[in-house]
């Protein structure tokens, strides 16, 4: 769908055409009827003079040589006239007589009644002209009879037609120009108007990013009200966010303290009479631990969307690779990073921490002296039709591939299948419950990802992979607002 700014462009740029359109015409239009109608006028004024100066002595016409009209003595001056009479049904002429200037050339003079009295024909010198045509009656000064005659009075009118097109180009041109200028001015203060948008958006990227959990600017009245509502909605929802930690904090410590109890009545030597029980009991109670530590692990992930800090890879990363080092205190392991050049990105802090440092840890347990972290931006289509997938949404959007690996003896194939299933423990003698990989899925799906699983696979043309198990943590990137 186009823009709210493009659709109210194109529809004030039409109404804006459709109005010069019709301002051009309008215009062009009344100044051609009002000249018209100012050429019609001089002629009838003329037609007056001429009946005046016209005399009819048996039945044939005369014209008073002496009067002051000398144009229409002048020949092919582009003034003309021509009288003549009818019978009585007003059809066929009797006499007539013609201007001088008009010599001998054949007007088109119609007589009938049912032709208008002002029309265009061909004249002399194969220009168009104008014919005034008036019907009066005329006595015969010699025999005294009534008779109906027309008088056509002609006006060569292409002067005045070549000024009306020049005029007709310039009016054109300068509404033309107009037209572009207002055009430009529209748009300016649409693109100004809409301007007052930008920190809107760039807010919403900010409240995107986890910098801001709400939008502070200043916003035109008309969607102040959206703002005002979104603006609570955020807060409610930072509000559950944070009470839903809370009270999974609240719940963790609450049930941690009597399975610690029950922990130390199992080691209790009166336990050892009954092992049966003591197995049954103790297996309860790990798998108590192990529900807990896994629900507590999924209300702490915040997912895309709200969070009130993001994951910068340049400190929290090398924070996390810290940690690390020291819980494994008891070897000496190389962390390495390559194609480190991401900084913050759209995903929850806490998440991040918990997501990376469950993979990191699983290959610090499982490496000799070496882990490598690989940092790789790639299309999620690709990724998907690399791995003959299609999961539902983000499908073509870009994604983070953050890939862990370690220089460990790796995994058999049958052993990454069983990997995927949740609290799987491939060697019991490492301490832990199997959940660090499960956890870590759960968590990359919330953001819509996923992990995988390999070995010997090259990620980076530059690097060759390390002999261990790799595991691809893969995170669609949202796209901004």
């Amino acid at each position: 769908m186009q823009s709210l700014e493009t659709q109210l462009r194109n529809a004030l740029s039409v109404s804006l055409l459709a109005l010069f359109l019709l301002f051009w015409w309008v215009t062009t239009y009344s100044i051609h009827q009002l000249i018209e109608q100012y050429v019609v006028t001089r002629l009838s004024h003329d037609a007056e003079i001429l009946q005046r100066q016209l005399t009819l002595q048996n039945g044939q016409w005369s014209w008073d040589q002496n009067s002051n009209e000398v144009i229409y003595q002048r020949p092919q001056s582009g003034h003309y006239f021509w009288v003549t009479t009818v019978n009585a049904d007003a059809s066929v002429p009797l006499a007539s007589l013609s201007s001088p200037s008009l010599s001998d050339f054949s007007l088109f003079a119609p007589t009938d009644s049912q032709h208008a009295a002002v029309y265009e024909t061909m004249g002399p010198k194969d220009k168009m002209v104008l014919v005034y045509r008036a019907a009066f009656a005329m006595t015969d000064a010699v025999s005294g009879q009534k008779a109906d005659a027309y008088l056509f009075v002609v006006e060569d009118h292409s002067p005045i037609q070549n000024i009306l097109r020049q005029f007709d180009w310039l009016f054109g041109l300068f509404s033309l120009l107009g037209l572009l200028g207002l055009w430009w001015l529209q748009k300016r203060i649409l693109k100004r108007s809409f301007a007052s948008l930008q920190p809107v958006r760039h807010s919403l990227n900010q409240v995107l990013a986890g910098e801001v959990a709400s939008i502070n600017h200043q916003v035109p009245k008309e969607i102040a009200p959206l703002v005002s509502t979104l603006n609570h909605v955020l807060g409610q929802l930072q509000s559950r966010l944070e009470r839903s930690r809370q009270a999974t904090g609240n719940l963790a410590h609450a049930l941690k303290s009597p399975l610690n109890v029950l922990y130390q009545f199992l080691d209790d030597p009166h336990m050892n009479a009954n092992p049966a029980l003591k197995t049954v009991l103790l297996e309860q109670a790990k798998r108590m631990e192990v529900l807990i530590e896994r629900e507590l692990s999924k209300a702490r992930t915040a997912g895309r969307g709200l969070s009130l800090q993001t994951f910068h890879f340049s400190d929290d990363l090398r924070d996390l690779l810290a940690s690390l080092k020291q819980l494994h205190i008891d070897k000496i392991i190389e962390y390495q990073v390559v194609e480190f050049d991401f900084e913050g990105l759209d995903f929850d802090r806490e998440d991040l921490f918990e997501l990376l440092g469950n993979v990191l840890d699983n290959a610090s347990k499982w490496c000799q002296s070496r882990v490598r972290v690989l940092v790789v931006l790639e299309p999620m289509e690709q990724i998907n039709q690399m791995n003959q997938i299609n999961p539902p949404g983000l499908v073509n959007a870009p994604a983070i591939r953050l890939v862990v690996e370690d220089d460990g003896q790796g995994v058999s194939a049958d052993d990454m299948l069983l990997m995927q299933q949740r609290g799987t423990r491939l060697d019991e003698s490492q301490p832990g419950h199997g959940l660090g990989l499960s956890i870590a899925a759960d968590i990359a799906k919330a953001y819509g990802g996923r992990l995988e699983f390999s070995q010997h696979r090259v990620f980076i043309a530059q690097v060759a992979p390390l002999s261990g198990l790799q595991v691809s943590v893969i995170l669609p990137m949202s796209a901004q607002v």
